[in-house]
């Protein structure tokens, strides 16, 4: 059954009932579909079926529905970040071949920021959304799901919202991000509430207060996300579901999430595996992995064990259909001998013998910060186009405290120190915020390996060491 259909009969058979609440106001089921079918006509009359549909704006009614009404016409949903500067924007819409770009305003009315020419665009029948992501090519790349698959994987996750009491699902990520479309698709189709409160940066106080007074049953996050909550020391109901995901976990947090809420949930997923495939509920003694694959999907890592990772591969269920460009490809999706299509995630790990994922690291240089994924060489793509910089490697930092993530920083290759604030303006023109590195080092020339190699680790150390020293100076 189609998402919108689904979420449709909910709408009928409880008029009433709140289908969203929000600190930009509350909506029933009756006014959602209202709502979303003059919005469907509106965008039936701009965009041909098949076709994309890019939309930018914050999380809220508004974005909602411009997703729901994209799924009730069968146009293709393609989230872009508000905060992108504006040659992304421009560049991701021309990649995914949108016809149109349409733009939420802060009264959840859509309004039309650029229009395409629809005779060239691609028509893609069956697709449900787009996504683009980092690329190890230096620029973005889209991955397609078809809302087939899209259905399929919400309908496996909609038995861990059962219960006795209607879901209320914390809507916290930025569109952009596709963990969002289970914020924001996930409760409707079981007939629940999606809950919007302010920016937990923007209001700390006010998203805490909003997720109580709202009567929250879940809410979903990367470890980042948590540790700002713990950093703002928001007090928040223990009845709520924790569903984390995004990076890596580390059983530190675990640990302390777990003694906060009843219950916690790990989950693991590549964008190109329709948001999560992997999920476990944590207890003391499983912090270590990300858990049993659902869905459909199958996780396999031949001859791997804990002393000897390997790739793992996906196969089965909820898979994405490829790349926008099939170039990005690269070999990611492939048929495999005995399981059909398969995707190499690039993720290390290996399989216990009770089936439980365990995941180590990456064979490549994409890394997650805040939950976004990022390919340094993207990164290092941007800085080496500016005109003075003649090499450039980017490498994470460790985190300065608890409460923070890992930090993207570069060093480059140049006759002369290019100043911070004009590198940084540079890079802004192409990189999304959350990608410009934090720190940036002039070298004389990179270190390398004994392979000559770029020796990223002792870059990271070496600058980790810089930054803690000149710390101990000022602190004097």
């Amino acid at each position: 059954m189609p998402l919108w259909t689904r979420i449709a009969e909910h709408a009928r058979a409880r008029p009433g009932h709140l289908a969203y609440c929000g600190a930009d106001g509350k909506h029933t089921y009756a006014e959602l579909l209202s709502d979303v079918s003059d919005l469907s006509k509106w965008v039936e009359g701009l965009v041909p079926r098949g076709h994309v549909v890019a939309v930018t704006g914050q999380r809220g009614y508004g974005a909602l529905t411009c997703l729901l009404a994209c799924l009730a016409t069968g146009r293709v949903y393609l989230p872009m970040d508000e905060r992108w500067p504006a040659h992304r924007v421009d560049l991701v819409a021309s990649e995914a071949g949108a016809v149109v770009h349409l733009k939420v305003a802060a009264d959840h009315m859509p309004h039309i920021a650029a229009s395409y020419r629809a005779a060239g665009a691609t028509r893609r029948q069956g697709l449900g959304y787009i996504i683009f992501t980092s690329g190890s090519t230096g620029r973005p790349k889209g991955v397609m799901v078809e809302e087939a698959v899209l259905e399929e994987r919400l309908v496996a996750l909609a038995p861990l919202v059962a219960g006795n009491q209607p879901v209320k699902f914390v809507l916290n990520t930025a569109i952009s991000f596709d963990i969002s479309l289970i914020e924001h698709l996930l409760p409707l189709t079981v007939g629940g509430t999606v809950v919007c409160p302010p920016s937990v940066t923007g209001d700390p106080r006010g998203f805490a207060d909003f997720v109580i007074q709202s009567r929250a049953t879940h809410i979903q996050g990367t470890p980042s996300f948590f540790k700002v909550i713990e950093a703002f020391d928001l007090s928040l109901p223990e009845t709520l579901e924790v569903w984390c995901g995004g990076e890596a976990l580390d059983a530190r947090l675990a640990e302390r999430l777990m003694g906060r809420f009843e219950r916690v949930r790990n989950f693991y997923g590549p964008t190109e595996a329709t948001i999560w495939c992997t999920f476990q509920t944590l207890a003391p003694h499983m912090l270590d992995s990300v858990g049993l694959p659902f869905g459909g999907t199958q996780v396999i890592a031949p001859g791997a064990d804990a002393r000897h990772p390997a790739e793992l591969v996906l196969t089965g269920e909820g898979l994405a259909i490829g790349y926008v460009r099939s170039a990005d490809d690269m070999g990611r999706f492939v048929e495999l001998p005995g399981h059909g299509r398969a995707y190499r995630t690039g993720d290390l790990g290996w399989i216990a013998a009770d089936g439980r994922v365990h995941v180590v690291g990456r064979i490549d240089h994409q890394v997650k910060v805040n939950g976004y994924r990022l390919e340094l060489t993207e990164i290092e793509s941007a800085v080496e186009s500016h005109p003075g910089v003649r090499q450039c490697a980017a490498f994470l930092l460790p985190a300065a405290s608890a409460e923070e993530s890992m930090r993207v920083a570069a060093a480059y290759v140049a006759d002369e120190v290019i100043p911070a604030r004009e590198l940084r303006e540079h890079l802004r023109q192409t990189l999304p915020t959350y990608a410009v590195p934090r720190q940036l080092r002039r070298m004389n020339e990179l270190p390398l390996t004994t392979a000559g190699k770029v020796d990223r680790q002792l870059l990271s150390q070496a600058t980790a060491t810089e930054l803690s020293r000149s710390t101990a100076r000022v602190d004097r």
